[in-house]
C-alpha cells in the first residue's frame, strides 16, 4: 500500500487504477484469442486449429502488452509532482 501514498498526501487512486488495470490485461487477452479462434472454427470447421492459433497469439499479446504496462509503470519518476502551466504570453 505504501506505493500509493504519497507523502503528506492521501491515497492515489489514479496509480492503483493503472497498477489493477495490469492484472486484467493477460486473462482477458486470452478470452478474446480463445472466442476468436473459436468461432472461426466453427464457421470454418477446422476445429481445433483456429482456436489453437488464436489462444496463442492472446497469450503472445497479452504478455507483451502486460510487459509494456509493467515496464511504463516502472520507469514512471516516483516525484510526480508537476507544476501547473503558465498562462503567461511571450
Amino acid at each position: 500500500m505504501g506505493v500509493f501514498l504519497r507523502p503528506g498526501r492521501s491515497f492515489d487512486f489514479k496509480k492503483f487504477g493503472e497498477i489493477s488495470s495490469l492484472a486484467l490485461i493477460l486473462p482477458s487477452s486470452i478470452a478474446v484469442g480463445l472466442v476468436i479462434g473459436y468461432f472461426l472454427d466453427q464457421w470454418l470447421h477446422t476445429q481445433p486449429w483456429m482456436l489453437l492459433a488464436w489462444t496463442i497469439l492472446g497469450i503472445i499479446s497479452g504478455v507483451l502488452n502486460l510487459w509494456r504496462g509493467v515496464k511504463k509503470y516502472l520507469s514512471e519518476p516516483e516525484n510526480e509532482e508537476k507544476s501547473p502551466p503558465s498562462n503567461r504570453k511571450r
